[in-house]
């Protein structure tokens, strides 16, 4: 007769551990990932909402927004005649990228066409001409180095 009773031994439990172990390191760092690439295509389509958004209003108009009817304060944008007629709402909660509190949401900056852009301050930015002829809209990574979209 055999004394060993129903159940797992030692060894048995540690190999099973041992492979889930490996499994995991493998699966969470493509999860991860994963998860950065969904929240850059989310911005990428947040930005081109924006950009319909201007080129609605330029038909309607005739030309582009001036800087001094949007208005951006903390990566939110206001502007009557602008939100919500056009686009509902331009705030840092609709951003997805983890970032610096202070380069979430939008931002605006003027351009004179040939010229070249400001720098980013935040990862969507709306950039206009003094004139009102010209907008161009551009996504950046989450530490604004690299342009994921640009409307050009």
């Amino acid at each position: 007769m055999s004394n060993r009773g129903y159940g797992f031994t030692l060894i048995e439990v540690m190999l099973v551990v041992v492979i889930l172990s490996v499994l995991a390191a493998i699966a969470v760092p493509r999860l991860a990932a994963s998860a950065d690439v969904a929240r850059e295509k989310a911005d990428i389509t947040t930005g081109r909402e924006v950009k319909a958004a201007l080129d609605r209003y330029q038909i309607e108009k005739g030309t582009y927004p001036e800087i001094e009817e949007i208005s951006p304060s903390n990566g939110e944008i206001t502007g009557e005649g602008f939100i919500p007629d056009y686009i509902k709402i331009l705030d840092s909660t609709i951003t997805q990228q983890i970032t610096e509190e202070a380069n979430k949401g939008f931002g605006i900056a003027e351009i004179d066409q040939g010229e070249s852009f400001p720098e980013p301050t935040n990862l969507i930015m709306i950039f206009l001409t003094t004139d009102g002829t010209a907008a161009e809209v551009r996504v950046y990574n989450k530490s604004l180095t690299e342009i994921l979209w640009s409307s050009d």
